[in-house]
């Protein structure tokens, strides 16, 4: 099971073993661009070749150690049209691949466009976590 806090940028569950896919288990996020002209906020459109890396961290050892790096574009998971509303695509054996643990583990992630433009990170707010829970048979 997947949940994001109310906060939308805190991974508030992820149970190690599961995947993104599926209706109750979608990830998204956006890009937000403010257009000061018009002072109205709006989103980038994300297009199909445009490379997704999503990295997680170890708590408070932020790019001291990367527990986790998925790169992909949308095109790689079946995405042909650009998009403002991009799905975070994790699989089963990526979410395998965080260390188990017998206890909720909390995480700080990336969210990086293009290696060039941070989207979600640690910012003014503070970092953004990831709690992955152990799976059934860890416990």
């Amino acid at each position: 099971m997947i949940k994001i806090d109310d906060d939308d940028n805190t991974i508030l569950k992820i149970t190690r073993g599961d995947s993104t896919s599926g209706y109750n288990n979608k990830v998204c996020f956006v890009s937000p661009i403010m257009d000061m002209t018009t002072e109205t906020l709006d989103y980038q459109v994300i297009q199909p070749t445009d490379k997704i890396t999503f990295v997680v961290h170890e708590k408070k050892k932020y790019r001291q150690k990367e527990i986790f790096r998925k790169e992909y574009t949308l095109k790689d998971v079946g995405v042909m049209s650009p998009t403002k509303y991009p799905d975070l695509v994790l699989t089963k054996e990526d979410t395998k691949s965080f260390p188990e643990n017998n206890k909720p583990t909390i995480y700080w992630y990336d969210i990086i466009l293009n290696d060039e433009k941070t989207i979600i990170g640690y910012d003014e707010d503070g970092p953004k976590k990831l709690i992955v829970y152990p799976e059934a048979e860890e416990e």
